[in-house]
Parts: structure tokens; sequence; C-alpha cells
């Protein structure tokens, strides 16, 4: 049996990564759906009585729904003649898998009774597939009504960013509070859509969720705090230059009052992470972080983001000035 679970935890790494490296769509669709029948296994696992479990149950029959919606409008747009309404309708799918708004009602229900492997695997790991399909719709299918498009995925993605800050602080548990920290952030992914910085930005918050995940599983205190703080996107940790690299990409094309919009928002679900921070930080007992393992790789790998970054920025800034 456990030889059977480090399997299922195996192949949910590797089904991403195959389906990214697939140039056949209908072999991405269903590198996905195998992904989903191995994230189901762990929650057969989990919950023996999943019958008796609503929420769950409602899980499952909206993701099988969205999966026969995903597949018929593929193969219409893919197969056979493209129109409008199967483009709609295969955005609208993406919507839903991803758990972004209007489709947020059934993140929250289905992780109150989750462990910290299966939360990583449903807000990050079950990610991965949807975003690129979502990245190729937009950039392979909507290029003359782009603007028309653009306007849809800021609208979506700055209500995400609400109903997701509003979630965050309304909610007193740990897990429901990471639900509605997942939602915020997905808003963000949509943004990194736009700007071609996706993959950039969803790494650095994967990195930044594992650590979070761990340091919850090993009671560390103090890298929770941390983490915490990262997934915030304060400085100087790494999420707050993978943002700042969004909001410059934004102001070099002119979006002055959306930036506005996200840095209200950002602000807005900044409380519920310093709440949940403070809270940690007030449970440490050692101060010295230098014998803290966890807390160190922590911070070593955002240094490493910080490094990054600068190189970029001044390979940028010599790239500019060797073209004038």
């Amino acid at each position: 049996m456990k030889v059977f679970s480090y399997f299922n935890f195996f192949m949910m790494f590797l089904l991403p990564l195959m389906s990214l490296t697939s140039s056949d769509w209908i072999l991405s669709w269903f590198y996905m759906e195998i992904m989903l029948m191995f994230f189901y296994s762990f929650f057969f696992k989990l919950n023996q009585n999943l019958m008796l479990n609503f929420a769950s149950m409602k899980y499952f029959i909206i993701q099988g729904m969205t999966s026969l919606l995903l597949l018929v409008a593929g193969l219409s747009i893919f197969y056979h003649n493209m129109n409008n309404m199967m483009l709609l309708m295969f955005f609208l799918g993406l919507l839903i898998k991803l758990g972004v708004f209007p489709f947020h009602f059934w993140v929250i229900p289905i992780l109150n009774n989750m462990n910290n492997m299966m939360l990583f695997m449903l807000l990050y790991m079950m990610k991965i597939i949807p975003l690129s399909f979502l990245n190729m719709t937009l950039v392979e299918f909507f290029n003359n009504d782009s603007d028309l498009l653009l306007m849809l995925v800021i609208l979506v993605s700055l209500f995400t960013m609400f109903i997701g800050s509003l979630m965050g602080n309304n909610f007193s548990s740990f897990n429901l509070m990471l639900g509605g920290s997942s939602i915020n952030h997905s808003g963000w992914f949509m943004f990194s859509i736009c700007l071609g910085l996706l993959w950039f930005y969803f790494i650095i918050y994967g990195i930044i969720l594992l650590f979070l995940l761990l340091s919850v599983s090993y009671y560390n205190n103090m890298t929770i705090f941390l983490s915490l703080i990262g997934l915030s996107g304060l400085p100087p940790f790494g999420l707050f230059f993978a943002k700042l690299k969004i909001l410059t990409s934004m102001i070099m094309n002119k979006y002055f009052f959306i930036i506005l919009m996200l840095i209200v928002l950002s602000i807005i679900s900044l409380k519920f992470y310093l709440k949940f921070g403070f809270f940690y930080f007030l449970k440490v007992k050692i101060n010295n972080i230098f014998n803290n393992w966890l807390c160190m790789s922590f911070l070593t790998v955002n240094s490493m983001i910080l490094m990054l970054f600068i190189t970029n920025f001044f390979y940028s800034l010599t790239k500019k000035a060797s073209n004038f």
C-alpha cells in the first residue's frame, strides 16, 4: 500500500511535465484526467466514508463535468471548425478547473480535511495543465480580438483577487486561509499570462508554498512565519520580485489605474497573512534562526531569487543602453 502511495505521488509530479512537453492536445487532456484520477486515490485514502462527504462528491461532479466540457470544446476547436462559442466554452471550462471567479465556489469546501501533501497537490500541481491550456488559448486563438480578451482576463483577474482577499480575511482555519490565498494568487497567474511571465511567477509561488507546507509538517514556527510573509509579497522575499516584474511590465504598457487596484488588493490580502504569520511568530521559542535548517534553506532560496532578479535587471539596463 505504501508503494502504491509513492507511485501516486511520483505520477502527480511526472504527468504535468509530460503534458507540458506534449505537442498533441488530446494527449495533454488525457494526462490531466489521469492526474485527476491519482488525486482521487489520495482522496479515497484520506476519507473512507467518501459517500457521506458532500463537499468531496461536489468536487468530483464538478471536475467530471468540466472535463467533459473541455473535451467537447477542445475537439471542436482543434479538429473541426473553430467558432467563438466553442472558444468561450473552452475558456469557461479552464476557469472552472482553476477555481477562479466566478467559479471559485468549489475550492473552499473541500479543504477542511486535507493534509499538507494534498493541499500542495490541489492548490499547485493540479493547476499546471489548466494554466498551460489557458496560456495556449490566449496566445494562439485570440489574436484578432486581443483587446477584448485582455479586458476580459483583467476583469476576471481583479474579481478573483478581490474574492480571494475577502475569503482569506474571513477564515480562522489555516487550510481555508490557504484556499483564499490560492484564489488570490490565481488572479496573479492570469495577469502574468497576459504579460508572458506565467511560469516565472508560478514557480516562485510554488517554492514558497512548498516551504510553508513543509514547515507546517515539521512544526517549524519561524519558517511558517517567514513563508506566510513571503506569500504576501512583501520584500525581500521572492514573490515580491515576481510581482514587481509584473507591475514593471504593466507600467511599460501604461496600465496605471490597474496597477493602483493591484496594490490596493495586495494590501487587503496582506491582513490575513500578517494575522496568521504573527500567530506563529509568537510561538517561536528559539530566536537563533541559524540552527534552523528549514529556515536557512528558505532564506537561501529567496536570496538566490533576489540575485537572479538583480542580474536580470542590470542585464536589461545594459541591453537598453547598448541599443541607444
